[in-house]
């Protein structure tokens, strides 16, 4: 609740009981003891203590009128001294207002001193509590800067046991794709041996068959000839000894020719066979090779991956 001229009636008792208080108790009647004792600001306690010591000087100056003659001084005045009592009066009021008038002065310059004072401490208490608001708010900054340390580091952490993960992960992948390069190697040299036994195979089989050529070449030279031998026997009976030797030998000669030929074809069957069975090597080695390449193709993949993982920056404090 405030007053019409704007004064904090409040304040203005606070800091007037406050005065009667300190006075009464016989400690100093100061701002400061008065702006601790009434609670209110240094601007409040200056302005209400001045008028509380206004009002109190007009109170001891009421009090110090003339006073009303004495007993003693009646008769004197009676007796014509009216005027020496009335000279000494005039003396101390001259000497009483000369005092109270130095007093002002010295009052009203103490005053203007503790408005400045106080409108200092009102101005150091406003910059205070600014700077207590700026310590704060730095209070407030270190803390949270220091929860980001923290995070950050748990961050690192975090990234340096991944990129640890990442390398074991990396080292094995690399192991299983050595092991996959291994087994790739050898099945291309099975798979060349491979070829390489379906080739000796060919050649085989190619040499069987060029020996039954000639085998089935030299066996009908023999009919031939045996037909030509019995044709000349029963046209020539003379020499039957000599055809019947001459077919005896070529029958041995057939014989013997025959015997090459189910030899000839027995090797050219098992050239055959050890021919399908290098096709049959030949196609589970490509079989091998195309199931190991995709798995090299894999791996490879997963290297790649693994390190694009952890070629990826991690957050350090």
């Amino acid at each position: 609740m405030t007053d019409g001229s704007g004064n904090n009636v409040r304040d203005k008792e606070r800091v007037f009981q406050a005065a009667e208080a300190l006075t009464a108790e016989g400690a100093a009647v100061t701002v400061t003891n008065v702006r601790e004792r009434a609670g209110c600001s240094n601007a409040a306690a200056t302005k209400y203590l001045r008028e509380w010591r206004d009002g109190k000087a007009a109170e001891d100056e009421a009090r110090q009128a003339l006073p009303e003659l004495p007993v003693a001084v009646t008769a004197l005045v009676e007796r014509g001294l009216d005027a020496l009592w009335g000279a000494a009066i005039e003396v101390a009021r001259s000497e009483h207002e000369a005092t109270a008038a130095a007093q002002d002065e010295a009052l009203t310059a103490v005053v203007g001193e503790a408005d400045a004072l106080a409108a200092r401490v009102d101005e150091a208490d406003a910059e205070l509590a600014q700077f207590r608001a700026v310590l704060e708010s730095a209070r407030e900054q270190a803390r949270s800067a220091e929860e980001d340390r923290a995070a950050v580091e748990k961050e690192r952490a975090d990234a340096v046991a991944a990129s640890a993960r990442l390398e074991g992960d990396l080292a094995a992948v690399r192991q299983a794709l050595d092991a996959a390069r291994d087994e790739l190697a050898r099945e291309r040299a099975a798979t060349a041996a491979a070829e390489r036994a379906r080739s000796d195979a060919e050649a085989a089989r190619a040499q069987a068959e060029g020996a039954a050529v000639g085998l089935r070449e030299s066996l009908a030279d023999v009919r031939g000839a045996l037909e030509a031998a019995r044709t000349d026997a029963a046209q020539a009976h003379r020499d039957q000894a000599a055809a019947e030797t001459a077919r005896a030998g070529a029958e041995a000669s057939v014989a013997r020719l025959e015997g090459e030929l189910s030899a000839s074809r027995d090797a050219l069957a098992s050239a055959r066979e050890l021919a399908a069975e290098a096709e049959q090597a030949r196609m589970a080695a490509i079989a091998a090779r195309a199931q190991a390449e995709g798995t090299a193709a894999g791996l490879r993949e997963a290297l790649e991956a693994a390190t694009a993982s952890a070629a990826v920056p991690s957050c350090s404090g």
